[in-house]
């Protein structure tokens, strides 16, 4: 599959309260896309996960897939 982000730096901060960038960065079926997939680093990635994790505890992003 093609990486989101053509450079890894294309975004430095992630919000947990901007869920239309975060949509992106999820799948169909409601989770977290890899680090192959998006092609962020480490640190990165970590603070996607904790931004996604928060905007669906604020209810911004499901938890699951709408089926």
């Amino acid at each position: 599959m093609a990486k989101i982000f053509k450079h890894r730096t294309d975004l430095a901060y992630f919000d947990y309260k901007d869920f239309k960038t975060l949509q992106r960065y999820v799948d169909v079926y409601g989770q977290i896309e890899t680090r192959k997939k998006t092609g962020l680093s480490e640190s990165q990635q970590r603070q996607l996960a904790r931004a996604i994790k928060r905007a669906r505890h604020l209810a911004l992003l499901p938890f699951v897939a709408n089926n």
